[in-house]
């Protein structure tokens, strides 16, 4: 597939994000009453979106995840990261869909403190993103509406 500029990387990263708010923007307020809200980070090396819809019958109705961006678009995200704000039960909730560790990971994905690592696969880990059309292909808003999808089985 070759190496992706830096400055088209960014500018795919840009437009999965607002994929991503596109697709938060349908829900309704979080338990939280805050906004549902997807970020770049600025180096590029991470989306954060803050107040994730969780489907019915999960305590709190949101979570808030990091999704590590650094081999975008040749790779999916490695899992995906629980910002942990006293949110220790719903952390059980999620153990009993996915692996989950807190402060730890594993499967090339790296530890980030004050995390929860969800070991979450896309699509038995395959990946096809097309980059001249995103929609058509792979893409980070199919990755989170699968894990949404998963959470409601």
């Amino acid at each position: 597939m070759g190496v992706i500029p830096s400055s088209h990387k960014t500018a795919q990263l840009h437009w999965e994000v607002a994929n991503i708010q596109t697709y938060l923007n349908r829900f309704e307020f979080s338990q939280n009453r805050e906004n549902r809200v997807a970020q770049l980070g600025r180096t590029g090396q991470f989306i954060f979106v803050r107040n994730f819809p969780l489907p019915d019958g999960y305590r709190p109705d949101y979570i808030d995840i990091m999704l590590i961006t650094d081999e975008f678009p040749s790779r999916p995200p490695i899992g995906l990261y629980i910002l942990n704000r006293n949110n220790k039960g719903l952390i059980g909730q999620l153990q009993e869909k996915f692996n989950a560790f807190q402060d730890r990971a594993y499967a090339e994905a790296q530890a980030i403190h004050g995390y929860t690592w969800i070991c979450y696969h896309y699509a038995a880990n395959r990946w096809r993103y097309c980059a001249v059309a995103p929609r058509q292909g792979d893409n980070v808003l199919k990755f989170l509406s699968s894990f949404f999808a998963k959470l409601n089985e």
